[in-house]
């Protein structure tokens, strides 16, 4: 009996917390993010950044989270480096790090609205009062993301197996025939996967004009709320004391 209960201890304190949001606010986060990002300058960026981090770390997205501060850390670095070269070509660079500095914070917003079920989605969106063509289209794209990810991470492992990987620094100086061997076949997955994914959708009844149900209640709560305003807080705060383009 003991062992049982030493296990079942164990198991209790292997349940991660998590919070849950609506997903209507979850949506509001990525437009408040997309807006922040284009507003803001380099140094604002680290604490929109930080907040968004906090974000996900609170709905038990630990090791994403780690990851994408690992990958800013790297970028500000490299800009630094970019910064101080003279060369041309090796500048052309900073424009890319630049962009993905601006992204990341997205990505980050968009990593938790992707986890949340069609089902859900589509029924907090119906709540707005949206056309269906927007919720279509809103839906559809939010898991063609998370599904093209995967086809690209198994391109990749297949690419490495014959060589050809984009990461691999030796195919850095190809960049024509990495280009060729890494998005030809990601467009061509691409279609196929629209097409899998239009197809999914219309088994489900999306296109059907009556009123839908769902299984899922759906309610905006004091979570919902205190997130938006301590992120549009955050926001002004930054803006006011660091800076904006």
């Amino acid at each position: 009996m003991e062992p049982a209960a030493g296990l079942g201890r164990m198991e209790i304190k292997m349940i991660r917390p998590r919070i849950e949001f609506d997903p209507r606010s979850q949506l509001l986060m990525v437009l408040l993010t997309s807006l922040a990002v284009f507003l803001a300058d380099l140094s604002s960026l680290p604490w929109i950044i930080g907040f968004m981090a906090v974000y996900l770390v609170i709905q038990g997205i630990y090791k994403q989270t780690v990851l994408y501060l690992i990958l800013v850390l790297l970028l500000y670095l490299l800009q630094g480096w970019i910064s101080q070269v003279e060369l041309e070509m090796i500048r052309f660079l900073g424009f890319i790090t630049f962009l993905g500095l601006r992204f990341i914070p997205v990505f980050m917003a968009t990593l938790s609205l992707g986890r949340v079920p069609s089902g859900k989605l589509m029924a907090a969106l119906q709540k707005l009062r949206l056309p269906m063509g927007i919720l279509i289209a809103i839906t559809v794209s939010s898991r063609f993301i998370p599904v093209l990810k995967r086809e690209y991470e198994a391109i990749q492992v297949s690419a490495k197996l014959r060589g050809i990987s984009i990461t691999s620094p030796r195919n850095w100086l190809r960049p024509l025939r990495t280009f060729e061997y890494t998005i030809v076949p990601l467009l061509m997955r691409s279609l196929k996967i629209s097409d899998e994914l239009a197809a999914s959708a219309t088994t489900k009844g999306i296109d059907f004009p009556g009123k839908k149900t769902s299984i899922y209640t759906i309610a905006f709560k004091g979570r919902d709320m205190a997130v938006l305003i301590a992120y549009a807080g955050w926001l002004i705060v930054v803006f006011r004391f660091g800076g904006a383009r």
